[in-house]
Formats: structure tokens, sequence, C-alpha cells
């Protein structure tokens, strides 16, 4: 018994020593030098992650869209890759709670084996044979002082965390590429139909001319450079035909889906996104994005990682023992007189590792640097790509108020050659030409709506997705008004 109580004595004794022990082998004089920007009113950071936005790309309101984003969120299989590193980080969990645990392991241990004559093997036993047994359980287990599990498991929800965010960064990079394709689709189609018009336009004026040559009213240059315009538009008409089917293609690929079931698609019917400018943006949408929040779960990470081997400056105690039999020869294994135990504290500490320890603490703490800097950057990038976003929405509407003044003096000078047409003052011809002008200014009203809707989906992209639906007068609330204006503006002018 009092042996037992000196044991016990020298151990508290040994646990007392510890942090004077410590100093043997110090992280003294490294540490991070970098730290998150603060950016004040500009965003909140640290935000949870944020799902995407609850199927945002349905507010411009085609059906078909719809139904592509939802495969290509489904079947896309860059999703699947960051689905299978998610679901990793989970059983990473599941690790680092495990260590928090002590092993028990069942050793059962017969072994047959000569005692020699020149050991310290009594006389008896020495130069025979006999069957060494055992049976115990072996267990152990680690008395986490310095907090070293506890920064694993928290690195290791960190990368969980990290995980679910690249999954959730690759969902909103999928969806709104997709969008985005189906916008110059749009586009593309509509600029067909009007080259289109605009060549049945010339067809007719063509005719005319060359009537009007044959008659000897004309010298055939306005015939020749009506040829050639010709020509071009055909060539045009060509290239969209083109970039059609490579687009097609790609939404095809982006929904999980074989290139050529891109030539099935219908032509796209959006609802067109109003003028109109967000009064302002929600500074906290900027956190929502999932490659910032990514970031700074990757900070995290290092941070936590960095802890785990600082933890190894300090005396890593255990707690290891064996309760069971073990006995000479298979008679008397599991006699009660065979039992045997043992349980006591094993302490190791660093006294001198040429600096190795220092140096794999220094590279965790430049890891740290590193990603700290990463976030920096990509939340400055965020701010960026808002901003620029903004900006190019507005340069958009202001260059649509010019487009539209261009058009409306188009539609004005031909509804007045019209009715000159009519009274006999002139002839067809300079009707005929001034719908071509007016098509043209139709098709740049076209491109500037195409860019409007392209740098609306990069702002929702900038924004993080899910916080479109916060932006006031950002989508559209009527559908098709542009669309069934452009019908009207067809059956009037054809």
């Amino acid at each position: 018994m009092n042996m037992q109580l000196s044991l016990i004595q020298k151990n508290l004794m040994l646990l007392v020593l510890l942090p004077w022990l410590a100093a043997c082998v110090s992280s003294a004089g490294i540490a991070p030098r970098l730290h998150p920007v603060q950016p004040g009113q500009q965003a909140i950071v640290g935000a949870p992650v944020a799902a995407q936005g609850e199927r945002w790309w349905e507010a411009f309101g085609d059906a078909q869209l719809n139904e592509l984003v939802t495969a290509a969120l489904r079947d896309n299989p860059s999703l699947a890759v960051a689905q299978a590193r998610a679901e990793r980080a989970d059983i990473v969990i599941n690790a680092a709670q495990a260590a928090y645990g002590p092993s028990v392991v069942l050793d059962a241990n017969p072994t047959q084996q000569r005692f020699p004559e020149n050991y310290i093997i009594p006389p008896q036993l020495a130069g025979t044979v006999h069957t060494n047994n055992r049976l115990a359980l072996d267990f152990a287990g680690e008395i986490d002082f310095w907090g070293k599990h506890r920064a694993a498991l928290e690195g290791a929800v960190a990368q969980d965390k990290l995980a679910a965010a690249e999954y959730q960064s690759a969902r909103l990079m999928i969806s709104t590429a997709l969008v985005r394709s189906w916008g110059e689709l749009d586009r593309l189609t509509q600029q067909h139909q009007l080259v289109e018009r605009q060549l049945s336009a010339r067809d007719l004026s063509l005719g005319l001319l060359k009537k009007r040559e044959k008659a000897g009213f004309e010298p055939g240059v306005e015939r020749a450079q009506t040829e050639g315009a010709m020509a071009a538009l055909r060539g045009e008409l060509r290239s969209l035909e083109e970039r059609s089917h490579m687009q097609r293609h790609l939404i095809a690929v982006l929904a999980g889906r074989e290139p050529g079931e891109g030539d099935k698609l219908s032509a796209p019917h959006m609802r067109d996104v109003p003028a109109g400018l967000p009064t302002q943006v929600p500074a906290e949408l900027l956190a929502r994005r999932p490659d910032v929040a990514a970031s700074l779960w990757r900070v995290e990470a290092a941070t936590q990682d960095a802890a785990v081997t600082r933890a190894g400056f300090y005396p890593n105690v255990n707690i290891t023992g064996f309760v069971g039999f073990q006995a000479l020869g298979l008679d008397k294994w599991l006699d009660f007189g065979s039992r045997t135990y043992s349980v006591g504290p094993v302490i190791s500490l660093p006294i001198f590792d040429a600096g190795r320890l220092r140096a794999t603490y220094g590279v965790k703490t430049a890891d740290i640097d590193a990603a700290v800097a990463q976030y920096n950057q990509t939340l400055l990038d965020g701010l960026r790509e808002i901003v620029d976003e903004l900006t190019q929405l507005q340069g958009t509407a202001q260059a649509q108020t010019e487009q539209q003044t261009v058009l409306d003096k188009s539609r004005e000078v031909e509804r007045i050659l019209g009715q000159r047409e009519s009274k006999g003052i002139i002839n067809h011809l300079p009707v005929l030409n001034a719908n071509v002008q007016r098509m043209a200014a139709e098709r740049g009203m076209a491109d500037l709506a195409a860019r409007r809707f392209d740098t609306t989906v990069q702002l929702i992209r900038a924004t993080g997705g899910d916080g479109a639906v916060a932006l006031s007068g950002l989508l559209p609330a009527n559908k098709n008004t542009d669309n069934q204006t452009r019908t009207a503006d067809n059956k009037d002018h054809s």
C-alpha cells in the first residue's frame, strides 16, 4: 500500500513539473504576421455559410431555364467532386472526435519459446521450451492538457465548413454560368431574327433598285452597295448560327448532358431585367459569398492546424495499462494466481530535436499568413466586383436611354416617310431604307438589354446568389414587357 502511495506521489510531482519542463523546446518568437482585413461597414466578417438563393434564376421567368439549372445542380460532374470533398470532411470530424476517447485492445498471445541458458533466466527454466501465454486488455488514453485534440477537432470542423462553402461556391458558379450562357443564346436568337428581317428588307430594296436601274433612273451604285450589304448580312447570319450552336452545346454540358442535346432546346423566352438600379446594396451580402466564407474557414483551419503543432512543444501525457492473465504453460494460464495488471502515466517531452519542431511550427504559421492573405484578397476582389457590376449597370442604363432615343427617332423617320409615300410624294425605296435603319437601332437595343441581363447575373454572383433577392428593383416584376413591345413593333413596321 505504501509503495502504491509513493508511486502516486511521484506521478503527481511529474505533473507539477510539466510546465517547467515545457521550456526545453520553445515556440517563442514564432507567430503569424498578417491579420484579416476589417471591412467595417462593408461586410459582416465571419458570417455563417449561407445556402445559395432559393432558385433565384426563376425570377427570369423561363421554364426551360429553370429545368436546365435544376439538372445542372443535380448532374454536373464538378458538383460531384465538391460533394465528395464535403463528405470526406464529415468523416475527418468523426476521426478527430474519436481521438478524445481511450483505446482498448484485446491481446491473446500464446507463444512457444525456448529460454536461453546464458541469460537472466532462472536455472530451472534455462534451456527449456515452454508456452509463454498472455491474455489481457491493453488500454491507453491521452490527457489533452494543451488542447491538441480540441484544436484538431476544431480544425476538422473548419475543414468541413470549408468544404461546404466550396460546394456552395461550385453551385453558384455553375448556375450563374448556365444562366449567363442562356442569356447569350437569347441575344444570339434575337440578333438572328433581326438580321433575317434586315436581309428581307434589303432584298426588297434590291428588287426596286434593279427595276430603277433597268429603267435608267439609277446608275447602279446603290444596287451594288445593297448587294454588298446583303452579303455582309448573310455572313453575319452564318456567324450567329455557328455561335448559337456552340452556346447550345455549352449549355447542355453545364446541365450534365451530351453536347448534342443542346441543339434540341427551344429558343429562350425570358423575362427582361428592368433598367432601374437598386438604391443600395446591403453590405452584409458580401459575407454571403461562398468564396469569402470559404477563405475565412481556410484561415480557421490553418490556425487550428498550427495549434496542434504548437501543442507538441509541451509534454505529452498518456495513461497506459493492461489487465489480464500471463503464465508459462497452458495448464495455469487462466489461474487466479496468473492474473496481472499495470497502470501508469507515460510522459514524453521534446528536449532537443535540432530545430525540427520549431521549423514545422514556422511552416504552420506561414500557412496562416497565406490563408489570411488569400482571404483579404478575396474580400477586396468581392468588393471590387460588386462596385464594378453596379458601375456597368449604371453605364448600360444610360446607354439604353440614348439608344432608345435613336430607336424613337428612327421610328419617327420611318413613319414620316411612310406618310409621304402614301401621298405619292416619294417611292417605297426610302421607306425600306428607313426600315433597315430602324432594325439596326433595334439590334443595338437588343445588345444593350443582353448586356444588362449578363451584368445582373454577374451582380447576383458577386453578392453570393441568395443576396440578389434583397436588391430592390433589380429583378423584374412584369413578365415579357419588352418582348411584347418588340412584337408590337414588328406588327407596326412589318
